[in-house]
């Protein structure tokens, strides 16, 4: 061994007890460093060499002046995100995976020219990030130098604080991922050093090409010098070594999170061939080579600002929490629903305030939700109270009590609030579905007094000459909006009808199961009329029936009475077909006959069938006008012999219009 070969092996054992220490479990005595760091000093000097990822060529701290923004090579989007173990085990399906731990921190981008580190950028929107490198250089676990590569090297991955090294900082930030976003931002590097912060590498989007397995080029990063997630193979399932449960795989990742000092919220299930990753392609938000699975809602915290109040269809005011804008899951968050005024109170330990702390998140990584806020305890702070006026027509309100539960509502029945909202439902794709009328048109034609009441909707024509003369509008907009309105009075259902109404509680479900009871509206009334007993219908209960027993059906009676809508009062012919009796479908990919999944799915189950939302061994068909598309729907069906029917063979298959 010549002595340059001994100076770079003790370099690399030098940079791997760094990293070793910076994560939180050194393995040398501070004694054992310092004499190997004076042996490579002294070989240095003997040798007249130096190698830039020497722990004696520190790099400089520097100053900036700000972030600069900087565009993304490639895309870092964000990942699809589930909290059902299941659908990781679906998603899967039959191609060899990683099960890797998802770190908690700040995800970041670095690029290598010839084995030196050239750029370092956060991840941003995805497209676009900012410039830290001045920080990354200052990062141990971070290779300032890799020798003996070429080219341009890409790797990603998180930086993160260690549970270790956040114990001293934790009385001034709420947690290791908000002291490592909030750190690798700082312009001095100097105070970011400070820090010890850390760099888990997950992936590596170039330099290594030849590799088209994400365990090989984690090994040669790791080998770079690089520390890699701690992840676990999860072999296709029917490979015969496939015996141990993917629950009890991330388990062992969480023992190795929690030994490591690693902050952690989930585990990410990523196809181990890169090839075959690419070729599922992309959406807008995320790639669909990997899923997130969550093992818990992350909080986020932020300022509230203020308390709107908007109106429903019934007159109820909704109070909307308005906070400091929070990034959650890769899109910014700034407001809340609080339902109610008990919920309000219950939520913000009373009536809330400006500048009260709080902490929201997305529950089912979906619906901002508040999950905890600042007390008073000295009752000093100026509260947000409920509208005493109503914000649409300014009449006064009501707090009305039901149940457990406060509801702040307009006492104005004719309230313009509640028309628009009442009208808006009617016209919209849960209602006659009415293209072209939208709630900013419903508002013009009632300040123009054309419409002051749901039946009035189809007396319009009476108005087309005026109408057409408005601004924004002209003969065709018009007459394709009142051709559309003609059209849905004809063609309307009764299952679309009862659900247009806007009864409180009875989406497109319930007024489906009310039809197979009550072929015509005629019927339904007198059922109201006679107390019918609503609540014994299945999946009904009593709030429903009490839903259903005090709405005001007066529009509705003189919508039917008037023949405005003609509808056919028997839905016998399709709420008794069962030619689909028994039949399970799913469906996938884009429609070209049926409008949309809606449409297609409500066709199904009209005629007896049931649809789900994956493919199982109890599928008797899978819908999917591209029957040759790589998807995991389409690869399970083949898997498991499950037909696969483009819209085409559906039709001709069962006789459907």
């Amino acid at each position: 061994m010549t002595e340059e070969t001994k100076l770079l092996n003790l370099i690399d054992l030098a940079n791997n007890l760094t990293r070793d220490y910076d994560l939180g479990h050194p393995t040398v005595s501070d004694e054992s460093w310092d004499n190997l760091y004076f042996q490579i000093q002294e070989l240095e000097e003997k040798l007249g060499i130096y190698y830039k990822h020497s722990p004696t060529q520190h790099i400089p701290y520097d100053v900036v002046n700000q972030l600069n923004k900087v565009e993304h090579g490639h895309k870092m989007l964000s990942l699809q995100k589930t909290k059902d173990l299941s659908e990781i085990e679906k998603f899967l399906d039959n191609s060899d995976s990683l099960i890797m731990l998802k770190m908690d921190g700040l995800t970041c981008s670095l690029t290598y020219i010839d084995g030196e580190l050239v750029s370092a950028e956060t991840r941003g929107n995805g497209i676009i990030g900012e410039d830290i490198l001045h920080n990354a250089l200052q990062i141990r676990s971070i290779p300032n130098y890799i020798p003996r590569i070429s080219g341009k090297l890409v790797v990603d991955g998180e930086i993160i604080c260690t549970t270790k090294n956040f114990e001293m900082f934790a009385s001034e930030y709420k947690n290791p991922r908000n002291f490592a976003a909030g750190s690798i931002r700082l312009l001095d590097s100097k105070e970011c050093a400070k820090r010890k912060l850390s760099f888990i590498a997950w992936d590596v989007i170039e330099g290594l090409d030849q590799y088209d397995l994400l365990s090989e080029r984690l090994a040669h990063i790791e080998n770079y010098g690089f520390t890699i997630v701690p992840y676990v193979f999860y072999p296709a399932w029917d490979a015969a070594d496939n015996d141990v449960p993917l629950e009890d795989m991330i388990d062992h990742l969480k023992i190795m999170a929690e030994k490591d000092g690693y902050p952690i919220d989930g585990a990410v299930a990523k196809f181990n061939s890169i090839s075959y990753g690419k070729s599922l392609g992309e959406t807008s938000h995320h790639f669909k080579n990997a899923m997130a699975y969550k093992f818990y809602d992350e909080t986020y915290p932020t300022t509230l600002t203020n308390i709107e109040w908007t109106m429903g269809r019934t007159g109820v005011l909704t109070p909307v929490a308005i906070f400091e804008p929070v990034e959650i899951d890769g899109t910014i968050v700034e407001r809340a629903n609080l339902h109610n005024w008990t919920v309000l109170n219950e939520t913000l330990h009373g009536k809330g305030w400006k500048g009260q702390k709080i902490e929201v998140f997305k529950a089912n990584m979906i619906i901002p939700q508040i999950a905890s806020a600042e007390e008073d305890n000295e009752y000093t702070k100026m509260y947000f109270e409920y509208p005493y006026i109503c914000p649409v027509c300014g009449s006064g309100t009501v707090l009305h009590q039901e149940n457990d539960s406060a509801f702040v509502c307009c006492d104005n029945d004719a309230c313009e609030g509640k028309l628009i909202n009442r009208l808006d439902h009617f016209c919209g794709k849960k209602g006659l579905d009415i293209k072209g009328l939208s709630k900013a048109t419903l508002e013009k034609l009632i300040n123009w007094e054309w419409i002051k009441n749901i039946p009035s909707l189809f007396a319009l024509e009476y108005y087309r000459d005026e109408w057409v003369s408005k601004s924004g509008f002209g003969v065709k907009s018009v007459d394709k909006i009142l051709n559309a309105i003609d059209f849905s009075r004809n063609t309307c259902e009764l299952p679309q009808f009862i659900c247009a109404l806007g009864i409180p509680l009875i989406g497109s479900s319930a007024s489906k199961e009310l039809c197979k009871h009550f072929s015509t509206y005629q019927q339904f009334r007198e059922a109201i009329d006679n107390n019918y007993q609503f609540f014994m219908l299945p999946n009904f209960g009593i709030e429903m029936h009490k839903a259903i027993m005090n709405f005001d059906y007066g529009e509705a009676d003189a919508m039917i009475q008037s023949g405005v809508i003609t509808f056919k009062d028997s839905i016998t012919e399709t709420a008794q077909d069962t030619s689909l009796d028994g039949l399970t479908f799913v469906i996938t990919g884009k429609l070209n006959h049926f409008k949309n999944r809606d449409a297609i799915k409500d066709k199904i189950e009209s005629l007896g069938g049931k649809v789900t939302g994956s493919v199982s061994k109890n599928t008797n068909y899978l819908i999917n006008n591209d029957k040759d598309s790589t998807s995991s729907k389409n690869k399970s069906a083949k898997t498991l012999g499950i037909p696969i029917l483009n819209e085409e063979d559906f039709i001709k298959m069962f006789g459907v219009e």
